[in-house]
């Protein structure tokens, strides 16, 4: 798939097209996974004025994108390990860990815009809006994707976004050491 071609189609899954979504989750998984990894990369892009105050040197700065990419992957197995739970309790147990992996890469698409936080006035409310986004992407994806019902592809979208922003919490208190003594910056991770 082109990159002119996955933006657009990126974009059409952020408004919740349903046969742009049904046509990219059957793109290959390195493709689908692309898009969390551009998602941490574009907030840190937004948030890459503490590299600046830093001082950061180039390495520390590239260090700290690769590291907020893997952290949002991360994430996004977290958030479909949750939502593979869900779909299991509810007998829905004919979704592979493919699609449902693919369908929270893809709830991701809004997160893209994670550049804009940059702004020191609004950029905290426009962060929690593009999760808000995100977890309505991904609610949508189960729907339409996998076949869920209403209340359980919502119960999908929040429970896993409540366990990833939960694991994102504890693991930037608990990372938080390491993290500064390595010099990285990961705006995914919450320090506490």
């Amino acid at each position: 798939m082109a990159a002119p071609h996955l933006i657009s189609v990126l974009l059409r899954v952020a408004m919740f097209e349903r046969p742009s979504l049904i046509d990219v989750v059957n793109a290959p998984v390195l493709t689908i996974a692309c898009v969390p990894m551009l998602a941490g990369a574009s907030e840190l892009l937004g948030q890459s004025f503490v590299l600046v105050t830093r001082r950061a040197p180039r390495v520390q700065a590239l260090a700290s994108y690769a590291f907020t990419s893997l952290t949002y992957l991360v994430g996004v197995s977290v958030w479909t390990l949750m939502a593979l739970l869900l779909l299991h309790l509810d007998r829905l147990t004919g979704v592979s860990p493919q699609l449902a992996f693919a369908v929270v890469a893809l709830g991701y698409a809004p997160r893209l815009l994670g550049i804009l936080t940059i702004a020191p006035y609004y950029g905290e409310l426009l962060g929690r809006g593009l999760d808000a986004w995100s977890m309505a992407c991904v609610g949508w994806g189960f729907f339409v994707i996998v076949g869920a019902s209403l209340p359980v592809a919502a119960a999908c979208a929040i429970a896993g976004w409540t366990v990833n922003h939960l694991i994102r919490h504890f693991g930037g208190y608990l990372s938080a050491p390491i993290l500064s003594r390595l010099g990285l910056v990961v705006p995914g991770l919450i320090d506490a």
